[in-house]
């Protein structure tokens, strides 16, 4: 099944499927959806998106369950997700479908009965938004500590690791940090290199109330920044999980980039070319948001100086037992560059899973698509190693 030929609109609808076993989409709404869609038209992802969502909640008033106004109110949260996701930062209409996203969330869950602990950390004169899921298993395993990435919203980790984790028996703190969620959209902070500041407010959050052992789990760019965070302090977590490993943010721009670029990314571009490689990354609309996006969440204002300030997230050595997953085709970076990375860790107990389409669903980016394949895998090496 194909959505589009448009590589980033295929790969978002194959996102939204990521969520539907654990009640985040429909197939049906999903695909209906889709059609819709003009290809290639990032103004009309977005309407058709929001129409969706906006359909799906006035329908869901009218329902007697609160089970049904529950189940809808998850789903329309991913789809408004879905509807801000290509907005440019500067677009008004970006906030409020992000609102509107996390608003729906909280009244799914409230709808639903689902509990839960929402609680706000203070770092660096900010409020940092952390919220605790507690598994009704009996035996309790350990508490994942768990982040996301470059575009992730907190929200979305429910599906995509909370729902799962609590059936195993493993309660879940989710967690933003500067660039992510509220942290940019309201405070304005941006990504920084001391993700290990940003984990340890959080961890001492908990410290009391929850037992070990810790696990920590980074998707997508939050591996690196959960790899950092452990290296730098490695009393943070008991294990680690790169859900999945991801390089340094420069090898990811260098993907859509000609290679007579890739020197200049590596150092700095001459004044001239900085002005012809802008132009370049203008005209190709994914890379374009690509480096808009990482302006605003790393807080650049010029290719120059995003480069600049994404050197300062280099990979560090972890001695930590961690799991290192890959995606055989990821679309950011080389695989092979987390084969080097898994070779650098100094543990015994290290695991590297290269998901692939001959052994698994899903060898795209974090196993996009494929709700089982990576938690089956985390879970049984946690239980291995633990």
């Amino acid at each position: 099944m194909v959505f589009f030929k448009t590589f980033e609109f295929e790969f978002e609808a194959r996102r939204l499927m990521w969520y539907a076993p654990n009640g985040g989409s429909d197939f049906a709404e999903v695909s209906k959806t889709c059609e819709k869609i003009k290809e290639g038209n990032y103004d009309s992802w977005y309407k058709e998106w929001k129409t969706c969502s906006d359909q799906l909640l006035i329908r869901s008033k009218e329902y007697s369950e609160q089970i049904s106004r529950g189940q809808a109110c998850l789903r329309a949260s991913r789809y408004y997700q879905a509807a801000e996701f290509f907005l440019h930062p500067t677009d008004s209409r970006k906030f409020k479908a992000y609102q509107d996203s996390v608003d729906s969330f909280y009244k799914g869950l409230h709808f639903l009965n689902v509990p839960y602990q929402l609680s706000a950390v203070s770092y660096d004169g900010i409020s940092l938004r952390t919220v605790l899921f507690k598994t009704p298993k009996r035996q309790y395993k350990g508490t994942l500590f768990v982040c996301g990435g470059f575009d992730a919203l907190l929200e979305e980790l429910y599906f995509t690791t909370v729902k799962p984790a609590l059936l195993v028996g493993y309660h879940v703190v989710l967690f933003e940090g500067p660039g992510q969620s509220d942290c940019i959209r309201k405070y304005g902070a941006t990504f920084t290199p001391n993700w290990s500041k940003v984990c340890e407010v959080v961890v001492n959050q908990y410290k009391d109330a929850l037992l070990a052992p810790r696990i920590g789990i980074g998707l997508s760019l939050g591996g690196l920044l959960m790899a950092r965070a452990q290296a730098k302090n490695p009393n943070l977590f008991d294990r680690l999980v790169l859900y999945n490993y991801f390089p340094n943010v420069l090898a990811s721009f260098k993907k859509g980039m000609p290679r007579l670029f890739y020197r200049f990314v590596d150092s700095q571009f001459p004044p001239l070319l900085e002005k012809i490689a802008s132009f370049y990354i203008s005209k190709q609309a994914f890379l374009n948001w690509q480096v808009e996006h990482a302006k605003w969440t790393f807080g650049a204002n010029r290719l120059n100086q995003l480069l600049a300030t994404c050197r300062d997230f280099e990979e560090l050595t972890l001695k930590t037992p961690t799991l290192v997953c890959l995606a055989k085709k990821d679309n950011y970076y080389d695989y092979t560059l987390g084969i080097d990375y898994f070779n650098s860790i100094q543990s015994h107990q290290k695991k590297l899973i290269i998901f692939d389409k001959s052994h698994f669903s899903s060898d795209l980016h974090c196993q996009n698509g494929a709700a089982y394949d990576t938690n089956d895998e985390i879970f049984d090496w946690l239980s291995k190693s633990l």
